[in-house]
C-alpha cells in the first residue's frame, strides 16, 4: 500500500485507492506518516486532532478514529488493518518510508550526487533523469490538507524548502547540459511563483546571456532588484549583483562550455576545503540559581524525547537553562547560537560551522551537516531561533531525520513546529508568598536568592533585614521573577536601595538598563530585551499585544476580542500566535495575562496608538459584564460566575476608574450598581462603599441606575455597622425604583432598608418594609428576592417571637431553592438552625448550621460563614462540646475581622464569653465590656432576647481576681484573638 501526501492526502492499495474520510481522519493518518514506523504518542495525537478544544474523553475519540481508519485500510486490503498497531503509549503505521512520497523524495535527494563531481554529459543526464523523478512525485504543495495545521508546520517548511531547492538543481543540470533555452522558458515562470529566490533570477539571467538575449538578461536583473527593493526593502546579493557585471562586460567566464569526458573523480575537482572549528559551549561566569527542579524535569524529557524547545518571554532565562542542560548532559554538544544573523539562508552554513562541518564550495551545507552527523551521538543546541524559525526548523528536522543518535535542543519564543517536539515553557524563578515577612524565609526563595547574589556582586556591605528582604521580595515579584528583569534591577544597587528600587518600578525601563558589557545586546536593557522580541511581531500583532496592555490581571477570549477593536484581522488567530510567541501568557483554564513587565511595554506602545479609544472599549465591556453578572449571581450559575467575577476584579476596578476618569458616570455608575451585590458576597465592603459614596456625589445618573446604587450602599453601609446611612440609603432606593418604574429595585431597595431597621431594633418598620416589597417581588415573580425578603422576615419574626417564623423560614427555603442560589439558601438555613435551637433541638441545630456553613463556605461568602459559624457554635454549646464552639466563634472573629464588619465582631466575642464563662470569667467578663464599648462606639445595638442573656451573664460571672488594666482596645482584643 502507497501513501501520497506531496499534494491532497491519496492513499492507493494493489486493487485501487482508498477513500479516507475528510477531517479528523485523513489528520490523523497524515500525522501518523510523517514518522512511518515510530511511535507517536497518544497526547500527541490528540492534541494533533483537537488542540485546545478537546472531547471529554480524549482517549476513547482517539480510538474512535483509529478504529475507523483500521477499518477502512482494512476494506482495500485485509492486511493493511494491521498495519496501524497500538503501542505503549500510542499508535504507529507500521510501513517501509518508501510507501510514503515524501519520504522517498527525502532519500532521493540524500543520494543525489554534488554537482562540481559530475563531468559527462552521462552523468549530468542521469542526475537530470533523477532529480525529475523527484519532482514528478509532487502534485501540489506538500501536506496540502493540513496546511494551516501548527504540528505539519515544520515538516511543510522543510518539504517545500528541499522542493525548491531540488527545482534550483534541476535547472543548474539544464544549464550545465547547455539547454539554455529550456531553462530560461521554465525561469520565468518559476521566478513569478517564488520571486524572493535570489538563485532562481540569477539562473534566469544566466540562462538568457547563454540564449543569446543580453538585453533581456539585464532586464531580468532590474525586474529582480526591484522585487526585493519592494519586497523586503533589500539590494540583491552580492551573487547576483557580480553576475550583472559580468553580462554588462560579456566576460567570457559566463560561455557554456561542453561537459568533460571521462568523468573525473569527484575528489579530484573540489576545491580545499578549510575544516571549521566547532563552536564550544559559553562558559558561564556565575553559577545558576533556582532551577535545579527544571534542569531535573528537562533530562527527563530529553532522555525520553529527541526535540526539546526551551520558550517563553524575553529574559526567562532560556538559553541560560539550555547552556546548564548541555553542560550536564555527557557525549558530544555542538552549540550554534543563530542571534547575530537574521538572513535566513545563513541558518545551515551557521549550523554546520558551528559544529565544524567541512563544506565544499557549491554544495548544501544542511547535507553536509546531516550527513557528518548521521553516524554520531550527541546534543546539537540552538540558541535564540524565534527570528529565523523556518530556517531552525528546516534544519533541526532534517538533522532529525538524517542522524537517529542526535537529540536537539533549541531556545525560541515559540515552538519550532517539528513532529514529536517537545515545547517547555521555561517558568519564573520561585517567588516568595505574599504574607511572608522574615528576612531568612524570603531569601530562601530563588528568585531573592538570585537578586541577593547579584546586588552583593556590586555592593558587597549590603544588609538584608527584614525590610530590605520585603523590598527584594516585592521587586522580584513585580518583575514576574524574570531572571534578566531581577538582575538588572539588582545591578542598580550600586547606587540605589532595594526601598529605593521598589518605588522606581513604575519607571523600570528607564531604571533597568545596566546590564554586564559582555552580554548580548539585547539582554544590557531591559527595553531592548522585549524590542527583540517586540520587532519579530507583524503589525496586526503588535496592535493587539499593545491593547492587551490595558487588562489588569488575567483576561478572557471575549474580552480580549473585545478590547481588539474592529480594525484587526482574524484577532483570535492574533492571540493564539502572541500566546505561542510568549508575548502572552495562559493564566488557567481559558484565561490569559501579560507579564507585569510586558504589560508595561504594552502600556507604553498603546500610548503612541489609541490608547483612549481602547480603554474606551474595555470599560463598556466590563461594564456589561458586571450586568451580566448581577443577575447570573442570584441563580443556579452562582458558582461558575462568581469565579468568573472574581477573576475580573482587577479589571472592573480599573474599568471603573477609568470611566470616572474621563466624566462617564453613567458607565460607572451602571457598572457598580451591578456590582454591588457581589462585592457583597465577596466581602469587598470596605472599598465597594467607597465607589458608591463617590459615585452617588454625581449628579447625572439615571434613577433606576441610582437606585442599584443606593440599594447596594444601603446593604454595605450595615454591614459595616453604619445602620441609620443604610436604612435612609435603603428608601431612597425604593423611591427612586418607584420614580423609575422598576419593581425590582423598589423591592430590593425596601429589603435594604428592612435589614437596617431590624439591626436598630425598630422590628416593626423592618416587616412593615418587608411586606411591601414580598408584595411587589411577587407580582414580577421574582424568586431570587422573593427568597431573600423571607428569609430576612423570618430572623425579624423569630426575634419577636412570633410562631410564624418557622413557615415564612421555610417559603424562603422554597424560593431559594427555585432560584437556585445557593448563598440565600445558606441565610434561611441558618435561620432554621437557630429557631432549632430555641426549640431545645441542638443536634437538629448542628445539622441545619453545619449545611449552611457548606454553602456559604462554597461560594466564597464570609458574612454568610460567620452568621452560620455563630450558629453552630452556639448549638455544640449547649450539646456540651465546648471546645468545638470555642474553635468555631474564634474563627467568626477572624473571619469578620477580614471584612471589617463590626457587628459580626462584637457577636463573635459575645459567643465567646459564653463559652469562656465558666473556665476563664475574668477573660469572658472583658470580653464583653469589650463588645458593649464597641456596640456603644458604633451605635449597634443588640437583639432584645441576647441583650438580656448576655446582661444575666455579667452579672452571674465572678469579680475575684477581675484586673481591669488587664483590659485590651477592642481592636487589640480582636488581634489576639486570630493569631
Amino acid at each position: 500500500m502507497e501513501f501520497a501526501v506531496l499534494g491532497g492526502l491519496e492513499v492507493r492499495s494493489p486493487t485501487g485507492g482508498v477513500t479516507i474520510r475528510r477531517g479528523l481522519p485523513r489528520t490523523l493518518l497524515i500525522a501518523l506518516l510523517l514518522r512511518p514506523g515510530q511511535t507517536v504518542s497518544s497526547d500527541v495525537l490528540v492534541e494533533v486532532l483537537w488542540g485546545d478544544n478537546q472531547p471529554r474523553n480524549p482517549a476513547n475519540s482517539l480510538q474512535i478514529q483509529v478504529s475507523y481508519l483500521r477499518k477502512t485500510l482494512g476494506s482495500a486490503d485485509p492486511e493493511a488493518a494491521s498495519l496501524l498497531a497500538t503501542r505503549a503509549g500510542g499508535y504507529a503505521l507500521t510501513i517501509d518510508p518508501e510507501c510514503v512520497d515524501a519520504h522517498r523524495f527525502e532519500a532521493l535527494t540524500r543520494r543525489f550526487p554534488a554537482l562540481a563531481g559530475l563531468r559527462s554529459t552521462a552523468a549530468l543526464r542521469s542526475a537530470l533523469d533523477e532529480t525529475t523523478a523527484g519532482l514528478d512525485l509532487w502534485r501540489g504543495p506538500a501536506l496540502e490538507e493540513v496546511a494551516d495545521a501548527e504540528f505539519a508546520r515544520g515538516d511543510i517548511t522543510r518539504l517545500e524548502e528541499l522542493r525548491w531547492s531540488t527545482i534550483e538543481r534541476r535547472i543548474d543540470l539544464l544549464l550545465r547540459l547547455g539547454e539554455h533555452v529550456t531553462a530560461a522558458s521554465d525561469l520565468s515562470e518559476l521566478v513569478q511563483l517564488m520571486p524572493l529566490r535570489e538563485r532562481l533570477h540569477e539562473q534566469r539571467v544566466l540562462a538568457l546571456y547563454r540564449s543569446g538575449r543580453q538585453a533581456d538578461a539585464l532586464r531580468a536583473y532590474e525586474e529582480a532588484r526591484k522585487t526585493l527593493a519592494e519586497e523586503l526593502g533589500l539590494d540583491p546579493g552580492e551573487n547576483l549583483r557580480r553576475l550583472e557585471s559580468a553580462v554588462l562586460r560579456q566576460d567570457p567566464a559566463l560561455d557554456w562550455g561542453e561537459p568533460d569526458e571521462p568523468d573525473a573523480s569527484p575528489t579530484e575537482t573540489r576545491d580545499p576545503v578549510t575544516v571549521p572549528r566547532p563552536a564550544r559551549l559559553p562558559v558561564p561566569l556565575s553559577g545558576l540559581i533556582g532551577r535545579d527542579t527544571e534542569l531535573t524535569r528537562l533530562t527527563d524529557l530529553l532522555g525520553k524525547h529527541r526535540a526539546v524547545t526551551l520558550t517563553g518571554p524575553a529574559g526567562a532565562g532560556k538559553t541560560r537553562l539550555a547552556i546548564e542542560l548541555a553542560t550536564r548532559r555527557a557525549g558530544a554538544v555542538w552549540y550554534v547560537d543563530l542571534s547575530p544573523i537574521d538572513d535566513p539562508a545563513l541558518v545551515a552554513p551557521t549550523c554546520a560551522a558551528g559544529a565544524g562541518v567541512a563544506v565544499a564550495p557549491g554544495d548544501d551545507p544542511l547535507r553536509a551537516l546531516a550527513d557528518t552527523l548521521a553516524s554520531r551521538e550527541g546534543l546539537l543546541v540552538l540558541d535564540t531561533c524565534e527570528h529565523l524559525l523556518a530556517g531552525a526548523s528546516h534544519v533541526a528536522s532534517t538533522v532529525l531525520r538524517s542522524a537517529p543518535d542526535i537529540r536537539v535542543v533549541a531556545t525560541s519564543r515559540r515552538a519550532l513546529g517539528l513532529s514529536g517536539e517537545i515545547a517547555w515553557p521555561v517558568p519564573p524563578l520561585e517567588l516568595p508568598p505574599a504574607d511572608t515577612t522574615d528576612a531568612a524565609e524570603i531569601t530562601n526563595h530563588a528568585a531573592v536568592r538570585l537578586f541577593v547574589e547579584r546586588a552583593q556582586a556590586v555592593r558587597a556591605d549590603l544588609a538584608i533585614d527584614d525590610q530590605a528582604a520585603a523590598d527584594i521580595a516585592a521587586i522580584c515579584v513585580a518583575l514576574d521573577g524574570l531572571p534578566l528583569a531581577i538582575e538588572l534591577a539588582a545591578a542598580r544597587c550600586d547606587v540605589l536601595s532595594p526601598g529605593a528600587i521598589r518605588t522606581r518600578l513604575s519607571d523600570r525601563f528607564d531604571l533597568l538598563v545596566d546590564g554586564d558589557a559582555d552580554a548580548a545586546e539585547r539582554q544590557q536593557t531591559l527595553r531592548a530585551a522585549i524590542d527583540w522580541s517586540f520587532a519579530l511581531l507583524s503589525d496586526d500583532q503588535r496592535h493587539l499585544f499593545a491593547r492587551l496592555g490595558v487588562f489588569v490581571g488575567t483576561f478572557d477570549l471575549d474580552a480580549a476580542l473585545t478590547v481588539a477593536g474592529a480594525g484587526l484581522a482574524a484577532p483570535l488567530e492574533l492571540l493564539a500566535s502572541l500566546v505561542k510567541q510568549s508575548m502572552v501568557s495562559r493564566a488557567g483554564q481559558e484565561r490569559y495575562r501579560l507579564l507585569d513587565t510586558l504589560r508595561a511595554y504594552a502600556l507604553d506602545v498603546l500610548a503612541e496608538l489609541d490608547a483612549d479609544d481602547t480603554r474606551d472599549r474595555h470599560a463598556e465591556y466590563f461594564a456589561a459584564l458586571a450586568e451580566r453578572g448581577e443577575v447570573a449571581i442570584r441563580g443556579p450559575e452562582q458558582l461558575d460566575w462568581l469565579d468568573h467575577l472574581r477573576s475580573d476584579t482587577n479589571n472592573f476596578r480599573a474599568a471603573l476608574e477609568w470611566s470616572l476618569h474621563t466624566g462617564d458616570t453613567e458607565r460607572a455608575a451602571r457598572e457598580a450598581g451591578a456590582l454591588a451585590w457581589f462585592w457583597t458576597l465577596n466581602g469587598m465592603l470596605t472599598e465597594a462603599i467607597e465607589h458608591l459614596e463617590r459615585l452617588l456625589r454625581s449628579e447625572n445618573i439615571p434613577a433606576a441606575t441610582r437606585a442599584r446604587c443606593e440599594w447596594g450602599y444601603a446593604l454595605l453601609a450595615a454591614s459595616l455597622g453604619r445602620l441609620e446611612t443604610a436604612r435612609l440609603s435603603g428608601y431612597r432606593a425604593a423611591e427612586l425604583g418607584r420614580d423609575a418604574h422598576d419593581v425590582a429595585a423598589t423591592g430590593y431597595g425596601l429589603n435594604a432598608a428592612a435589614v437596617a431597621e431590624w439591626a436598630l431594633g425598630h422590628h416593626d418598620h423592618s416587616l412593615r418594609a418587608h411586606a411591601e416589597a414580598i408584595e411587589l417581588l411577587a407580582k414580577i415573580e421574582d424568586q431570587w428576592g422573593l427568597a431573600i425578603c423571607k428569609v430576612l422576615q423570618a430572623r425579624t419574626l423569630f426575634d419577636q417571637r412570633d410562631a410564624g417564623a418557622g413557615r415564612v423560614a421555610r417559603e424562603g427555603v422554597e424560593h431559594a431553592r427555585l432560584a437556585g442560589d445557593l448563598h440565600v439558601l445558606g441565610i434561611a438555613l441558618t435561620q432554621i438552625a437557630q429557631m432549632s435551637i430555641a426549640d431545645g433541638d441542638p443536634r437538629a441545630a448542628v445539622a441545619a448550621a453545619t449545611e449552611a456553613l457548606g454553602l456559604q463556605e462554597q461560594i466564597g461568602y464570609t458574612e454568610g460563614s460567620v452568621s452560620a459559624l455563630h450558629v453552630l457554635g452556639h448549638a455544640h454549646r449547649l450539646a456540651g462540646d465546648l471546645e468545638a464552639a470555642r474553635g468555631l466563634h474564634r474563627r467568626a472573629v477572624s473571619l469578620a475581622s477580614t471584612i471589617g464588619h463590626a457587628a459580626a465582631m462584637c457577636e463573635a466575642l459575645e459567643d465567646l464569653a459564653r463559652v469562656e464563662a465558666a473556665e476563664q470569667p475574668a477573660l469572658a467578663r472583658r470580653l464583653l465590656r469589650a463588645a458593649r464599648a464597641e456596640r456603644q462606639s458604633r451605635s449597634l445595638p443588640l437583639r432584645e432576647r441576647d441583650a438580656e442573656e448576655l446582661a444575666a451573664l455579667e452579672d452571674a460571672l465572678p469579680t475575684t481576681g477581675d484586673d481591669p488594666t488587664a483590659d485590651l482596645p477592642f481592636a487589640s482584643l480582636v488581634a489576639d484573638l486570630t493569631t
